[in-house]
């Protein structure tokens, strides 16, 4: 089973950089969308899932651990740079902050934090896959 893995790490962390990447792409496309669909919504009450529920931050952390924050770590521990050491810090910070705060319908109607870091996302990853690509 090992074997299959061994020598081949690039080769998957590639693939999985690559579906995030799409991932990331939909939602920039979608944008639009999904801003309009949630302001036909008019308030908390509407909604089948109370957004403050500790079950609801469990599920955002854990999407986003799978979505960046997991991109991050892996680009820390291959390429070991300090700059992006830096920007893995930053942004971790900036969506842990996102999926923390920003958790109402008010929030969430009003922010852009998850574009910009959908968009940042997006540059970072693909630059990672160019260097996983080069190296």
């Amino acid at each position: 089973m090992w074997e299959i893995i061994r020598g081949n790490e690039y080769f998957y962390i590639i693939t999985y950089s690559l579906i995030v990447l799409i991932i990331n792409l939909d939602y920039l496309r979608d944008f639009k969308k999904i801003k309009k669909g949630l302001s036909d919504i008019s308030s908390d009450e509407e909604l089948e899932v109370d957004p403050k529920s500790m079950s609801l931050l469990i599920i955002v952390l854990i999407f986003n651990f799978f979505r960046r924050w997991f991109i991050y770590l892996l680009a820390v521990l291959i390429t070991e740079n300090i700059l992006v050491i830096v920007i893995s810090f930053i942004l971790f910070v900036v969506s842990l902050y996102d999926s923390i705060f920003n958790y109402s319908l008010t929030k969430v109607k009003k922010s852009n934090i998850a574009l910009y870091l959908a968009v940042i996302d997006a540059i970072y990853i693909s630059i990672f896959v160019i260097y996983l690509l080069i190296i």
